[in-house]
């Protein structure tokens, strides 16, 4: 959590909790400091964007207030992804896999920035935000089945933004000709899923309902997983 200290950037200095630190120090090879840089190294480019296409001193200070929260947001999710991972899974060094999931954890940064981002009203969201960290919306996509997941005390609001998200990347953003999800269905032998595969239950009561709103305690229906099963999200397998 932000400790007030002033980093770098200007920005408040953040960093792992205890807890976070010590299901670190359990690897066989300690990620904290590269975490620590590629989240960075994230941000920055978030600001320096920014800051050369802003043009407005005010919104300037309001990126740098979404990069700090954003960094406060990122190692509080990222403990409760490894928490939820650990009690799921048998695997040995699961906090290394996850920690090691290079599209994991830079989609992960992009999913706080856009909770801070549209919290703080500053326009520089989805889909802007993919293009300026170079992300595919469709790995976005799959992270943020991970967040919703993972962080039950999300604000309201910022649930139905990453909701609203959701929907714009599954209705055009994931079927554009460079996305990952065409190499996904190659990979299946070209097979796509079944309506009762890709709908959820409350969908499929009635076939002529295409308005769908996600029920804020159930926000993607089966749950997704970061760990290395059969059946794990799709953005922890690159």
């Amino acid at each position: 959590m932000a400790t007030g200290l002033q980093g770098e950037h200007g920005w408040p200095r953040f960093g792992s909790r205890d807890r976070l630190i010590a299901m670190f120090s359990s690897c066989s090879r300690d990620p904290t400091k590269a975490i620590e840089k590629r989240l960075r190294d994230l941000l920055h480019t978030f600001l320096q964007h920014f800051r050369d296409n802003a043009g407005n001193e005010n919104r300037n200070d309001l990126a740098e207030t979404c990069c700090c929260e954003a960094g406060v947001w990122y190692y509080r999710i990222l403990e409760n992804v490894i928490s939820q991972e650990r009690n799921r899974n048998r695997i040995g060094d699961i906090t290394q896999v996850i920690c090691q999931n290079e599209h994991l954890q830079c989609c992960l940064a992009a999913c706080c920035l856009e909770i801070t981002t549209s919290s703080n009203c500053l326009p520089c969201d989805f889909p802007l935000l993919l293009q300026i960290l170079k992300l595919t919306p469709y790995d976005f996509l799959m992270t943020i089945e991970v967040v919703l997941r993972a962080e039950p005390d999300l604000p309201g609001a910022a649930f139905r933004h990453l909701a609203q998200v959701e929907e714009k990347i599954l209705e055009c953003s994931a079927w554009t000709s460079d996305s990952p999800l065409w190499g996904k269905i190659q990979a299946n032998e070209s097979a796509l899923p079944a309506c009762q595969q890709a709908l959820l239950p409350t969908q499929l009561e009635d076939p002529r309902r295409t308005d769908f709103h996600p029920d804020r305690n159930h926000p993607g229906g089966a749950e997704p997983s970061v760990s290395t099963e059969p059946q794990r999200s799709p953005s922890a397998v690159d």
